[in-house]
């Protein structure tokens, strides 16, 4: 059952693929619409860092002025990001940005690394990712109990350890199984290991998320509500 007070999102990295044309979007439906017919039927969306550069922040308002009011934003920054230059994206998006992934390759500069984190906080709550396993567990754990982040979960590994309050998220894979019954474990591990986090945000990834993930997602939330 889910927590009363814990808010439940589904969605996708990204919303530009053009595979989705005629199975989501319609055929005749031009590139610059594509995020508000997104943004109309699903809850939050995680930004690629990549998007970045694609986009100017003039393009960010507008996504912002697309959107429902409740619409979720989360941004995926790289650990090497100068935050003087992606500042002016997140403020962009105010009080929707509801969260920030930090991905490590590698550890960096734990200094600079520390300062992106920190300033990262001070918009919105703060989770990381290890990309590829190139950070050993032991470093993880460090970095969550140093700078009080929760670490993202891929609903594969051992259960989330999301001790801080905030948001947990879960990118999941769209070429791994995603069967219901997988999904419904998955969601339920994270009501039941959510803690003092205010919201779970699940977000389909890979080289072309499945749309009838994100559905089929949302259909066992409102179930298990």
């Amino acid at each position: 059952m889910k927590k009363s007070s814990l808010e439940i999102l589904a969605g996708t990295r990204g919303w530009q693929y053009p595979e989705w044309a005629g199975e989501f979007y319609p055929d005749d439906l031009p590139e610059d619409w594509r995020f508000s017919y997104y943004s109309n039927e699903f809850q939050t969306v995680l930004i690629p860092f990549d998007y970045l550069q694609r986009y100017e922040r003039e393009e960010w308002v507008e996504w912002l002025d697309d959107a429902p009011k409740n619409f979720a934003f989360y941004v995926e920054l790289a650990e090497t990001a100068a935050w003087g230059k992606i500042e002016p994206y997140l403020e962009a998006l105010g009080e929707q940005l509801r969260g920030i992934v930090v991905v490590i390759e590698k550890l960096p500069d734990v200094a600079a690394l520390a300062s992106l984190i920190k300033h990262a906080k001070s918009m919105a709550p703060v989770c990381i990712q290890s990309s590829g396993g190139k950070v050993s567990d032991r470093d993880m754990k460090t970095l969550q109990s140093c700078h009080a982040v929760n670490e993202c979960w891929d609903g594969v590994d051992n259960a989330p350890a999301w001790n801080y309050g905030g948001a947990a998220l879960v990118l999941r894979d769209s070429r791994d199984q995603n069967t219901p019954d997988v999904l419904r474990q998955i969601i339920e591990k994270g009501i039941e290991y959510a803690g003092n986090c205010e919201a779970i945000a699940l977000f389909f990834t890979g080289d072309l998320p499945k749309i009838r993930d994100v559905r089929n997602a949302r259909t066992i939330t409102d179930l298990l509500i």
